[in-house]
């Protein structure tokens, strides 16, 4: 019997639309476990980043966002137990759009 870790693992190309992602991890039987986030620029170029994960509890949220004009993707791998879900966020909200403090 082997006693392996299955992993899953979720890929997304940024697109001109959207430029942020709200990743949410559901844990039925919350326990530690950790995520990788790998982002992808032209070129071939990767960088690798752990994601923090909030131990004992059942869901765990995270926003990611487009970290460089070349960042063309970004894959993310997480432990088989685990369930994903992924939203995609209208980034402009963020923009400024109105003056509320100048002083």
């Amino acid at each position: 019997m082997s006693s392996a870790v299955t992993t899953k693992s979720y890929r997304y190309t940024w697109t001109e639309e959207y430029y942020l992602l709200h990743l949410q991890f559901n844990d039925s039987a919350p326990g530690p476990y950790e995520a990788t986030l790998v982002r992808e620029y032209d070129g071939g170029k990767r960088r690798t980043e752990k994601l923090p994960v909030v131990q004992g509890v059942p869901s765990h949220r995270i926003l990611v966002s487009r970290s460089h004009p070349r960042e063309e993707a970004f894959t993310v791998e997480y432990p088989g137990r685990i369930t994903l879900e992924v939203f995609l966020l209208d980034d402009r909200a963020y923009y400024p759009t109105q003056a509320y403090y100048r002083g």
